[in-house]
């Protein structure tokens, strides 16, 4: 009977997780392409209640893909992978995948051979 509390626990435990990733899955398609949904998600009160120390909302950084169209987006001149990578901490496989969506969503042009500019 203990054995079968303890896996139920873990079953219940993996099903929060895959929740936890649907509800951000969810959150960046309506962040990216959001506009034409009616429909809104409930959020949970834990994350509308997210606070710093003075009483202002956190600030929400984003998904990865909006991390770097902001980084290249403030360049005037362009900017590199290398400056990217140096910015945000990412693998160069990670920034060149970006980079390729980014490109075929036209959001942002390459002025060189990887310096690359907002569209």
């Amino acid at each position: 009977m203990k054995k079968m509390k303890i896996d139920l626990q873990l079953v219940v435990k993996g099903i929060r997780a895959i929740n936890n990733q649907l509800d951000k899955a969810i959150k960046a398609v309506e962040g990216s392409a959001g506009k034409g949904f009616s429909k809104k998600t409930k959020v949970s009160e834990k994350s509308s209640r997210k606070s710093n120390a003075s009483g202002k909302k956190a600030a929400d950084p984003g998904t990865a893909f909006d991390m770097v169209i902001e980084i290249i987006s403030r360049s005037k001149q362009g900017i590199d992978t290398s400056k990217i990578k140096e910015k945000t901490g990412f693998d160069d496989k990670k920034i060149a995948n970006i980079i390729y969506k980014a490109k075929n969503r036209n959001l942002i042009r390459s002025i060189s051979k990887g310096i690359y500019v907002k569209s």
